[in-house]
C-alpha cells in the first residue's frame, strides 16, 4: 500500500501571530492557491480515499484537491493538530506574552517543542500524542487494507510524530511546508519512505 502523508495549506493564523496548534482556522486566499497548484499533482497519484483532520484548514485542503476525483473522505478526529500551546492556544503571541507572562518565564516553558518533549501549560504532551499517533496510524491501516493507495491530511505537530513513532525515522524536522507531501510504502508491516517533498530535516 502507498500512502502519502500531505500537510495542510497555509491557514489564517500563520498571517496574525498567533499560537494556532488545536484551534479551528480556516486556510487563507493563499494558502488555498497553494492547494490548487498541488492539486494535478494529487489527481495522479491514484489515491482512492482521503482521511483527514476534522479541523477546518486540513480538510478545506482535502476538498480542493478532491475536486474532479470525488474520493470518499472520511473526517478522523484523532488526526487533529497536537494542543501543545494549552491555554494559549488560538492567542495572538504578544497578547499572550501580557496575560500569562507568569508562565512564559518559567524555565520548563521555555523553549518548549516536540523533540524536547516539553509543552506548555495545559497543552498535550510529547507522549500523548505519539500515543494517539501510534493508535490513529494502526486504525487508519485496519480500514484500509483493500486500498493500494490513500491520503492522509494532517498537521506539523502530528506529522512529526509520524515519522518518530511510526516510521522510526528519527532525523528531527525542523520544518514542513504548505502542503508537504510525503511517498510511503507500507508493506507486509513495515513502512519505507520514497521521498518527502517540503519536509525540512536537520
Amino acid at each position: 500500500m502507498k500512502i502519502y502523508f500531505i500537510r495542510h495549506s497555509e491557514s489564517q493564523d500563520d498571517l496574525i501571530n498567533c499560537y494556532g496548534g488545536a484551534s479551528d482556522w480556516d486556510l487563507t486566499e493563499n494558502g488555498a492557491m497553494k492547494v490548487e497548484k498541488f492539486r494535478p499533482k494529487f489527481e495522479k497519484l491514484s489515491c482512492e480515499k482521503i482521511f483527514v483532520s476534522p479541523l477546518r484548514r486540513a480538510y478545506k485542503t482535502a476538498e480542493i484537491l478532491n475536486k474532479n476525483l470525488n474520493l470518499p473522505i472520511e473526517k478522523v478526529f484523532e488526526l487533529h493538530e497536537t494542543n501543545h500551546y494549552g491555554y494559549l492556544t488560538g492567542l495572538e503571541k504578544n497578547l499572550a506574552k501580557e496575560l500569562f507572562a507568569y508562565l512564559l518565564e518559567k524555565p520548563e516553558y521555555q523553549n518548549a517543542s516536540y523533540y524536547n518533549r516539553k509543552c506548555m501549560p495545559g497543552g498535550e504532551t510529547a507522549n500523548e500524542l505519539d500515543k494517539r499517533v501510534k493508535k490513529v496510524i494502526k486504525k487508519i491501516l485496519k480500514q484500509s487494507k483493500d486500498f493500494k493507495t490513500i491520503a492522509i491530511i494532517t498537521h506539523g505537530g502530528v506529522l512529526r510524530s509520524i515519522f518518530q513513532v511510526v516510521l522510526k525515522d528519527k532525523r528531527k524536522l525542523i520544518d514542513i511546508k504548505d502542503v508537504a507531501c510525503a511517498e510511503i510504502e507500507f508493506n507486509k508491516g513495515k513502512f519505507e519512505i520514497k521521498t518527502t517533498q517540503g519536509f525540512v530535516f536537520e
